[in-house]
């Protein structure tokens, strides 16, 4: 099929961009790190459900001793460590100002990709790239309303660069891991499930587990952690895996930040807001950025 990982990487960005204000909903009622700990354990469960019904097993039989090793490193660096500070920060300064940060990933991405992946992008998608980001920046860098903080800003900032980091190089890892035959759901699975002991461990750790599960008593905040997880970690990251294989790392990485765009609809039906000239401007050229990315 053409253009599978790009269709792949836009559809994963358009989920994301709901999993991202259901998150942000949850996680200013019981925490970024415990809604981020119930999000990738609710993954993994679905992920394995879903490899059992396919093959009969829980976890992938056939990758390598390398696959896993990628792959898992992947998850911990860009599911545990990135998405865990973006979600810490999507409760200090929201989920607009924290997914301009997260929009640092591409160029982030594409330098890595470059750097040891040896990949070389043309003149027209570099310039899809850089359409598409200028895009995101200019829709969510408008400032309509003062900003909603819940602690410090230098703070959340710095977390959200770390989030942009964690996803770039988790891509480049991922891309390291999924030679071969590999299927991306299997690839899902095995970068899921080590983020997932990870993030567990720490909270075991520090005693927050107990508390965490506690949370589930809010039942809104567990309805929209549960929702998102749906959407966001199974669906959306199995998506994202089905993109950094069948298309480039710095292709991948700029359409899966194209999430800012996606937010601006939902935004409409579930605040009933009313997007900007701006906003309309910036998304009519992210729209052309992608574009370009097709058609290098």
């Amino acid at each position: 099929m053409p253009y599978i990982g790009e269709i792949a990487a836009l559809s994963a960005a358009f989920l994301w961009g709901g999993t991202a204000l259901a998150f942000s909903a949850a996680g200013r009622r019981i925490g970024g790190f415990a809604t981020n700990l119930l999000r990738i354990g609710l993954a993994v469960i679905f992920l394995s459900t879903t490899l059992f019904f396919q093959t009969g097993s829980f976890f992938p039989s056939r990758a390598s001793q390398s696959q896993m090793l990628w792959l898992g490193a992947s998850g911990i660096i860009g599911l545990a460590i990135g998405d865990g500070a973006l979600f810490i920060s999507f409760v200090i300064i929201g989920p607009r100002l924290s997914i301009l940060l997260l929009s640092l990933a591409p160029p982030i991405t594409a330098v890595l990709a470059w750097l040891f992946l040896d990949e070389r992008l043309g003149i027209i998608a570099i310039a899809g790239i850089f359409l598409t980001i200028g895009g995101i920046f200019w829709v969510v860098s408008e400032k309509t309303a003062a900003e909603e903080l819940r602690g410090s800003k230098t703070k959340g900032i710095f977390l959200g660069i770390i989030a942009a980091l964690g996803q770039g190089i988790g891509i480049i890892f991922a891309k390291n891991g999924l030679h071969g035959n590999l299927d991306a759901l299997s690839a899902t699975l095995l970068r899921m499930l080590p983020a997932a002991i990870a993030v567990w461990l720490v909270a075991i750790l520090f005693g927050h587990a107990l508390k965490t599960l506690q949370s589930l008593k809010d039942k809104k905040a567990a309805l929209a952690t549960l929702g998102g997880s749906v959407f966001g970690p199974y669906i959306g990251v199995w998506l994202s895996v089905v993109a950094v294989k069948y298309t480039e790392a710095g292709v991948a990485a700029t359409l899966l930040a194209t999430v800012p765009i996606a937010i601006i609809p939902m935004d409409m039906l579930v605040h009933k807001t009313k997007p900007s000239l701006r906003a309309l401007i910036g998304t009519v050229v992210t729209v052309l950025g992608v574009a370009l990315l097709f058609l290098r």
